[in-house]
């Protein structure tokens, strides 16, 4: 099990293949969720920005984690695409990866990480909260299929 930074070839297709299966089937979410993940994430990718960063979790070469963060501003940055596989869940790699992602948040002086969420999702809300992660806006939209709540999170460093 290793933690690298960078995507290789084929990533971004197993980053989206894995949000929009693990999300339809936990959630009954549609297909437009893994469009609304590989949007950004070739983006994020294109810039290949100094000031932003993904993390991945592999296991034999397969992808069971990821964590990026996205440059909004000068000030602010966005925590996208976090999550752990299920086998892993509960061994630290979460952690591990929101450290990786708040340091360097830090080191590239920025002050204010946000990111959005739907209340549904429990077990990530509660790590996010562990790490200063604050509520401060939400509210209810039909999107991908489903009525949810949409929530900001921000962590001030």
């Amino acid at each position: 099990m290793h933690i690298r930074n960078g995507l290789l070839p084929g990533d971004i297709e197993r980053i989206v293949r894995y949000h929009d299966e693990y999300y339809a089937e936990r959630y009954g979410f549609n297909h437009d969720f893994g469009k609304y993940v590989e949007g950004p994430l070739i983006e994020l990718y294109d810039r290949n920005s100094p000031k932003e960063r993904i993390w991945l979790v592999e296991e034999h070469g397969a992808l069971k984690g990821c964590i990026a963060l996205a440059r909004v501003s000068d000030e602010e940055a966005q925590l996208r695409w976090f999550y752990v596989d299920e086998s892993l869940r509960g061994r630290g790699y979460g952690q591990k990866l929101i450290n990786l992602l708040i340091g360097f948040a830090v080191e590239k002086n920025y002050q204010r990480i946000i990111l959005w969420t739907v209340s549904l999702l429990d077990e990530a809300r509660r790590v996010y909260e562990r790490n200063g992660f604050v509520l401060e806006e939400e509210h209810k939209t039909k999107i991908w299929g489903s009525e949810l709540v949409e929530q900001k999170f921000t962590k001030r460093l």
